[in-house]
């Protein structure tokens, strides 16, 4: 009896993980009869296991199909249930000119075991039928004929914005063009222009760094423009203070040149963390917490405060053997 018993409950412990690391996908409308012409919206839901990575559909073009037009696409909505799935949402708001049975096609949304997993699946919802009904006429009422324009005579109140415009464009034109005449280049004994004084490249760091957090942007919801902030001036300065190529390289290339430089790993550790994380928020849209925002300051602050007193250290290092060797 015992042994049954152990079997049950192996069964379902079994029949427990496989349906919580399930993925589903749904796509649903309010109403299955909409009328040509007029808007109606999808709800499309996503549900995976904690941890799973989600790679949405952009939908980058306007149609679904030749029958059905995307005319806004909604926010994406990440929660998770008591289960601890992750789900995904957005509604699409939608319009078709076909009339009588119109199908909405299946949606392929794309999914991966983890962030780093480099295998794509994807899941796509079930096609919904609709039945598009025409607008309904009232053949009670008379048909009138068509008004022909009707003929306005231009007065100087319509007219007199548009000479204002015209006259203030010339006049910015004017003081443009003799500023450009005036304005003379500063030039050295041999006639090569002198540029201006350059900010090195750690005091524009934290100059940039302190400009962003007084900018507040993650409180008011632009976490994104936040983190791309921060990595923009990650990449500025270590491209300025350590002559590598990171504005154009990617987030791995970076912290694989950056390891070469023999950094301490806890440092190296905060500039590789606020990295990975700003990668995940830019493309894959990855919820943050207001402690992660915090802590992505703190430890981006901490790098370049730490990385350039290494490179002090490094430099003085030099001069020190260079004077031993002289």
């Amino acid at each position: 009896m015992k042994r049954i018993v152990l079997v049950i409950g192996l069964m379902l412990g079994l029949m427990c993980s496989a349906s919580a690391q399930s993925v589903e996908v749904s796509a649903k409308v309010q109403d299955n009869h909409v009328a040509v012409g007029k808007p109606f919206s999808l709800d499309l839901t996503m549900k995976v296991p904690y941890g799973y990575y989600v790679e949405w559909n952009e939908f980058a073009t306007d149609t679904l199909s030749e029958q059905i037009d995307i005319l806004k696409r909604g926010d994406l909505v990440r929660t998770a249930d008591a289960d601890s799935n992750t789900i995904v949402q957005q509604q699409l708001t939608l319009m078709t000119f076909d009339t009588g049975y119109v199908q909405v096609p299946s949606v392929g949304l794309t999914y991966a075991k983890s962030v780093e997993d480099q295998l794509r699946l994807k899941a796509f919802t079930d096609p919904v039928q609709l039945y598009v009904t025409t607008i309904i006429v009232d053949t009670t009422q008379t048909f009138r004929p068509l008004m022909p324009p009707i003929e306005h005579p231009i007065s100087m109140k319509e007219v007199f914005p548009w000479i204002l415009g015209v006259l203030l464009l010339v006049l910015v034109g004017l003081v443009v063009w003799f500023f450009w005449k005036r304005r003379k280049p500063r030039v050295d004994e041999n006639g090569v222009p002198v540029k201006g004084p350059s900010i090195p490249p750690y005091n524009k760091a934290i100059g940039d760094l302190e400009s962003l957090k007084q900018q507040k942007l993650w409180q008011v919801g632009k976490v994104k423009e936040y983190y791309s902030g921060l990595s923009d001036i990650a990449r500025e300065y270590i491209e300025g203070q350590f002559n590598v190529n990171a504005v154009e390289m990617t987030t791995d290339d970076i912290l694989e040149e950056v390891e070469e430089l023999d950094f301490d790993r806890e440092i190296f550790g905060k500039l590789k963390d606020t990295m990975e994380l700003s990668d995940l928020v830019k493309f894959a849209k990855y919820t943050t917490s207001p402690l992660e925002n915090d802590n992505a300051m703190s430890d981006m602050t901490d790098f370049v405060n730490k990385s350039y007193e290494h490179y002090q250290a490094m430099k003085a290092k030099e001069e020190e053997e260079a004077r031993q060797h002289v």
